[in-house]
């Protein structure tokens, strides 16, 4: 029954977007080519280096987008994460990040935004970061 409730609580935080915190790991966002691609250099996953770590931008399934920032060095911060579609840029709340912390953010999309170019934002007080668009 535990098993059940925890896929039911899973779902429900997907379909409402959901921030997740975590130490860093080893994943295509790990690194972040000059040309703002990852390990992968799949263009639904693009990416950008950042002083003080890595913002990364990842279509998945035709219905999910995700953004990421991976904190490596200085001061705790308060961002949001965000991507930009069709002209339009939807934010999550505000949420600080120490060194070491890796922050994803999920948004549910209809499929006819698969493949669409989308540009993940990671916004803070002093300004706004973008990675390249994804693309098919």
């Amino acid at each position: 029954m535990r098993s059940k409730a925890n896929v039911t609580l899973t779902a429900l935080a997907l379909a409402a977007g959901s921030v997740m915190f975590s130490a860093p790991t080893a994943s295509a966002a790990a690194s972040c080519s000059d040309s703002g691609y990852t390990a992968t250099h799949e263009p639904m996953e693009r990416c950008t280096s950042l002083s003080n770590g890595i913002l990364y931008n990842k279509q998945v399934s035709g219905t999910t987008v995700y953004t990421t920032y991976s904190k490596t060095e200085g001061t705790t911060v308060s961002v949001r994460l965000g991507y930009t579609y069709n002209g339009s840029t939807t934010y999550s709340s505000y949420f600080s990040i120490s060194s070491g912390q890796t922050v994803r953010k999920s948004w549910g999309l209809s499929s006819s935004a698969y493949c669409k170019s989308m540009i993940g934002v990671l916004n803070y007080s002093g300004g706004t970061f973008q990675t390249p668009s994804t693309h098919c």
